[in-house]
């Protein structure tokens, strides 16, 4: 039996931040993982830290909360540092309802405030002229958004939190006591004051009734741009994702493509919502439709070579909104899962707000993330 003030069940980027959060009050950490740090969906992003991209209402509020912490946090000795990185993002338009999808997005920001702005509204000529398809009908630049690694970030907030880690090995059960919790792992029993899963799609092994299912991705990788090929700035993000982030349930007719430029010189294109767990295939029919969307959008990709394709799986949740809080029925057991494609954006806040409702007062924010908010549903029908 080894002794700590918190678990964090879960090394993906949320679970580390948990991680670095709690260590900044001086409480000793452990973090559990069953194969090792953002081995899911934290090393399957394109790494954009975008408040444009969320659904309106709590999520965008929470996403631009979370954007504002995370330049704080990567300032010199901060633990994202050389990690975040601001840079502008592209939005575009190719028919009429994505030319409706960019309008709302851009009374959205306005509504936000001045930290993301549009800087540009361009129509098809000069959007072309920048290297745009000639489909494009319409352009937005926004400045404000950022951009970090899931893996780096992850890495980077672990080496900071000092935490004790236990890779390799899974948790089988946790169990509650008046004053603890025990943590069953394969290798042995770890105590502490409290529990964090952070887990993602795993947390369904301790919480079967947590309603989280998976929704895969797929994704695309070319090789790198040649030198004297035109530099891309920030991500481009077609109009049908902006649309497909509003639907619950339904799927756009077409993948909502997103294609962003990597710090390696290469680009990461993607990426489907698929109602399904598998990460061993790739459909050759989709990554084809992405591909023409891609180049569609932005031709410079069609002298580019694929040289990996893969399929990244999330938690996702039936509402749209990652379930963060006190579990039900327990006082020292907490999640922190169901982000889906919006963990690298809200791992800052998430990770403060945890630990702000652990060892000191929860915020009425995290209400509305509450797994108890599923039960309320079930009182009411």
């Amino acid at each position: 039996m080894q002794e700590f003030d918190l678990v964090v069940v879960g090394a993906g980027i949320v679970g580390a931040s948990v991680a670095w959060h709690a260590a900044q009050r001086g409480v000793r950490v452990a973090v559990v993982d069953g194969i090792g740090p953002a081995a899911g969906a934290s090393g399957a992003s394109d790494g954009a830290v975008s408040v444009a991209s969320k659904r309106e209402g709590i999520l965008a509020d929470v996403a631009y909360e979370s954007l504002e912490y995370s330049k704080e946090l990567a300032k010199k000795n901060g633990p994202l540092a050389g990690i975040f990185h601001a840079r502008p993002s592209f939005f575009v338009a190719t028919d009429e309802a994505e030319e409706g999808a960019l309008d709302a997005l851009a009374i959205k920001l306005r509504k936000l405030g001045n930290q993301v702005k549009v800087v540009a509204d361009l129509p098809n000529q000069k959007a072309v002229a920048l290297g745009f398809g000639s489909g494009v009908r319409r352009l937005l630049k926004l400045d404000g958004e950022g951009h970090m690694l899931g893996y780096g970030a992850t890495q980077a907030y672990l080496r900071a939190s000092g935490a004790a880690f236990f890779w390799r090995d899974a948790v089988i059960d946790i169990a509650e006591e008046v004053s603890s919790v025990t943590v069953q792992c394969q290798s042995g029993k770890l105590r502490a004051r409290a529990v964090v899963c952070a887990a993602g799609l795993q947390s369904l092994n301790l919480f079967e009734s947590l309603p989280i299912f998976p929704r895969a991705g797929q994704l695309i990788i070319t090789d790198q741009r040649q030198p004297n090929e035109r530099t891309l700035e920030g991500s481009i993000t077609a109009g049908s994702y902006l649309i497909s982030k509003q639907l619950v349930k339904n799927e756009t007719s077409s993948p909502p493509v997103v294609i962003d430029p990597l710090e390696t010189g290469q680009y990461l294109i993607g990426s489907t919502r698929e109602p399904h767990g598998r990460s061993d295939f790739t459909d050759v029919s989709v990554i084809r439709n992405l591909i023409k969307q891609a180049v569609d959008i932005y031709p410079v990709l069609k002298n580019r070579r694929v040289i990996r394709t893969f399929t990244g799986v999330r938690a996702a949740v039936a509402d749209g909104l990652p379930i963060v809080g006190l579990m039900p029925q327990h006082r020292r057991t907490w999640i922190a899962s169901g982000f889906e494609g919006d963990g690298i954006c809200l791992s800052a806040w998430a990770g403060r707000a945890v630990c702000d409702a652990i060892f000191d007062e929860p915020k009425g924010v995290l209400d509305v993330f509450s797994p108890n908010r599923f039960q309320e549903m079930s009182e009411v029908v």
